[in-house]
């Protein structure tokens, strides 16, 4: 059995479909960066792009996209993030230029400035919230 053929004159029709069809273009966005469970980060910390934390982040960390932080993750820093889903502990002041969203396993010590704030029953705040005025990126 031949794994590879080239069609007879007999196999050749209008609807035949060619061996490979490329994917219809996806608009271009980066992947995320991802920061994993165990892996410790010491130091500044910067991306263009989305970023998921499920370790541990000390310094200062920043985001033009979503910042994700994950149930275990913990962030001994200072965060300025497009937007924030935070479920985890973030010791330090958190800034989205768009939205924070607090799950109920969040612990946040430290103040939060973001246009809009969402946050679920259970969730820990211990620090100052400026909400509803637009963000200044530094």
């Amino acid at each position: 059995m031949a794994l590879f053929s080239t069609p007879r004159d007999s196999d050749k029709s209008d609807t035949a479909v060619p061996a490979y069809v490329p994917l219809a273009s996806a608009p271009s966005r980066p992947a995320a960066t991802i920061i994993a469970k165990g892996v410790k980060v010491d130091g500044d910390f910067g991306s263009d792009g989305d970023v998921v934390i499920d370790g541990e982040v000390k310094g200062s960390l920043s985001a033009t996209g979503q910042l994700t932080v994950g149930t275990e993750a913990v962030i001994h820093a200072d965060v300025k993030a497009g937007s924030a889903i935070v479920s985890g502990t973030v010791e330090g002041n958190l800034t989205a230029d768009k939205r924070i969203d607090l799950k109920s396993t969040a612990r946040i010590k430290g103040d939060l400035v973001s246009e809009t704030l969402s946050v679920e029953s259970g969730a820990r705040i211990d620090g100052k919230l400026s909400i509803g005025g637009k963000t200044q990126s530094a």
